[in-house]
């Protein structure tokens, strides 16, 4: 920096993240380097102090766990790991190496490291009381090399040209894979288990020559590129805009383009509006056509995202991969179809087979299915349509519906029609269901099971409901950036599953939603 920089002086020292973060509260240095988030406490004094500690991600590290090269372990589980150092095992042959007393290397208490490390591996239980404490990463190279039963842990940046230790690999139990910290994709996505974030604080919103230098150091073509050279990842581009609008700058414009399902384009279109206002940099397009129309467009490379209110087809599959495009499948909400008929049907519950019989045109009178005697007019939604195939899966098993269906596109031109119609009937999102004019009929598997609604959700996320169905987004491989950012929103509980619920449908379970954002890495 200081290169580019002719009148900037930067003067860097350690000392352990603890001992940085207390001269920041001291007013001792405008930043705070740290290997760990900063605590509570030290938020509270720093409050105290009278400033709010502002913080930066500026990269990623894989805490290394090294042996000597003479060790036969090549890999160890977190409770192995964990077992070294509270005192448990204190011989290599009780995880799988040789006859060798365990000698025990790590930081001092002043580290940010050691505080992580027992945070993460000790569960905030003590060390072994025999673990030799150093200072600094390097010490813990150099004793490891001379020690044949050494074992340590250090930064990753700090085994990036090896001699005379080798790196061990990790795995969460004995059943996982097991993985290094010099593999990148298994540090970003978190599934190597040390992975962490290295940190800078300042006082409050940084200003004048600290800004300048923090902007330097989070820019993905200066400051970042330097962070790669020497062993540690570079931050994701999402952890640089976030780090810029705390800097109080506005990153670039983007634009998110997503198209399908129109049972789900209001439901997204309202997603859009909300994230917008959160992220006001970022704006994602949405429109609808049909689940079909949607995938086509992401198979195509027309569109980021499609949206779907069915699970994509294996020949749509076979087309994407065919393209050279990977799709991500993200269940993002619950829906239960609600068959809906005129408010002044007499008719209030179906059968599976009778509401099969109805749409495929079995059934053309209301006297056949319990109603009085008044033709049955059917509206259904075109055939590009998610639900459209859904329905025509679940409840016609495949078969054709009615040559008489009457075919509009979107839930809404459906409410309207059978409004209109005495003899009508339709089927919907249960988003579009609580209009007035429409009665919501309850469904039964068969004449002596219970019936059900989709107004009870409780029923349509057991499944008792016979027309529950997940809502679903696609997008060409695993999202990355923005594209990420916004299917996390859509995910997370404070963001796209409280809109969810507030629209009418059903927010997935926690479960769920733990499943879906795994995928996101």
């Amino acid at each position: 920096y200081m290169e580019n920089n002719s009148k900037a002086t930067i003067e860097v020292s350690g000392g352990g993240s603890g001992t940085g973060i207390s001269a920041l509260i001291n007013g001792q240095v405008d930043i705070a380097q740290a290997s760990r988030a900063m605590k509570s406490s030290e938020k509270e004094s720093a409050i105290a102090a009278g400033f709010t500690p502002v913080e930066f991600k500026v990269a990623i590290d894989g805490i290394a766990i090294i042996t000597n090269d003479d060790n036969t372990v090549t890999n160890l589980t977190m409770a192995q790991l964990r077992g070294m150092y509270n005192g448990t095992y204190t011989n290599w042959n009780q995880v799988g190496g040789s006859d060798r007393a365990i000698t025990l290397y790590g930081r001092q208490s002043s580290s940010g490291t050691y505080v992580y490390f027992q945070e993460e591996v000790l569960k905030n239980k003590n060390y072994s009381a025999n673990m030799n404490m150093l200072t600094g990463n390097s010490a813990i190279v150099n004793a490891v090399q001379g020690d044949s039963g050494g074992v340590g842990y250090v930064g990753i940046g700090y085994v990036s040209n090896p001699t005379g230790i080798d790196i061990v690999s990790l795995k969460a139990d004995a059943g996982s894979d097991a993985y290094l910290p010099t593999d990148e994709q298994a540090v970003l996505s978190g599934d190597y288990e040390l992975a962490r974030y290295l940190y800078l604080y300042t006082k409050g919103t940084p200003s004048g020559g600290v800004k300048d230098y923090l902007k330097w150091i989070v820019d993905p073509q200066e400051g970042q590129a330097i962070i790669a050279e020497i062993g540690f990842y570079a931050i994701p581009h999402n952890v640089y805009e976030d780090n810029l609008v705390k800097m109080g700058l506005t990153p670039s414009a983007v634009t998110i383009t997503q198209k399908g399902s129109d049972t789900m384009l209001e439901l997204c279109q309202i997603f859009s509006e909300e994230f917008n206002a959160d992220y006001p940099w970022i704006t994602v397009e949405v429109s609808g056509g049909g689940s079909g129309t949607g995938i086509s467009a992401l198979i195509n490379g027309q569109v980021d995202i499609a949206q779907a209110s069915r699970a994509m087809k294996s020949s749509e599959r076979t087309s994407a991969i065919a393209n050279g495009v990977e799709p991500v499948e993200f269940r993002v909400a619950i829906d239960g179809i609600a068959v809906i008929t005129h408010q002044s049907n007499g008719v209030s519950v179906l059968t599976e087979e009778q509401l099969r019989g109805i749409y495929n045109g079995t059934y053309t009178n209301w006297n056949q299915v319990g109603g009085s005697d008044r033709a049955i007019t059917l509206y259904g939604r075109q055939s590009s349509s998610g639900t459209y195939v859904y329905f025509q899966e679940e409840v016609l098993k495949n078969k054709n519906y009615s040559a008489n269906m009457n075919m509009l596109t979107g839930n809404s031109a459906i409410v309207a029609a059978v409004q209109g119609d005495q003899g009508g009937i339709g089927y919907v999102g249960i988003g579009y269901a609580n209009a007035s004019g429409i009665k919501v009929l309850e469904l039964k598997e068969s004449v002596s099971d219970p019936a059900y609604s989709p107004m009870d959700e409780d029923a349509v996320l057991s499944g008792d409901y016979i027309l529950s169905r997940y809502l679903y987004v696609y997008t060409d491989g695993t999202p990355t950036d923005q594209v990420s950012r916004w299917l996390d929103w859509i995910l997370s509980v404070d963001g796209g599953q409280s809109v969810v619920s507030e629209i009418g449908f059903y927010a997935l379970p926690q479960t769920v939603i733990q499943e879906e954002m795994a995928k996101l890495g």
